[in-house]
């Protein structure tokens, strides 16, 4: 059986792909709009339907909290990279700020994997 999750994944994915579909036979209107509507179109296709079920209050296989943490790290992440590639001319330490951004974005993710393995064993523990 196809759970919710699966169909809601589906479901992004699929007024994804026609946003952009539109969106390139419209034109592109500037640099700046095409990378707001690549930021959205990761955005979506990553955390969409964690948002759309969160949204729900839907927390059948994922808590609705763990939910929202996951849309809260793939916004920043998306929006991290997209803002240290946009400067990566910029150097700190001999580093270009997009490797310092993508070191930053990794430890942002492995911290969120141990929070939500700590939550979990926490949630296991309890009678």
């Amino acid at each position: 059986m196809v759970s919710r999750d699966s169909k809601v994944q589906l479901a992004v994915v699929v007024a994804t792909m026609a946003l952009a579909t539109l969106w390139i036979r419209s034109g592109t209107s500037g640099a700046l709009a095409s990378g707001l509507f690549v930021v959205a179109c990761y955005v979506l296709l990553f955390a969409g339907s964690h948002a759309h079920l969160a949204v729900r209050g839907d927390g059948e296989d994922i808590p609705v909290a763990a939910r929202w943490r996951f849309v809260v790290l793939v916004s920043f992440a998306v929006v991290a990279l997209l803002l240290g590639n946009a400067a990566s001319a910029i150097t700190i330490g001999g580093w270009s700020l997009s490797t310092v951004v993508w070191a930053f974005v990794v430890v942002a993710f492995l911290g969120y994997l141990a929070f939500e393995a700590r939550d979990g064993y926490r949630a296991s523990r309890q009678p």
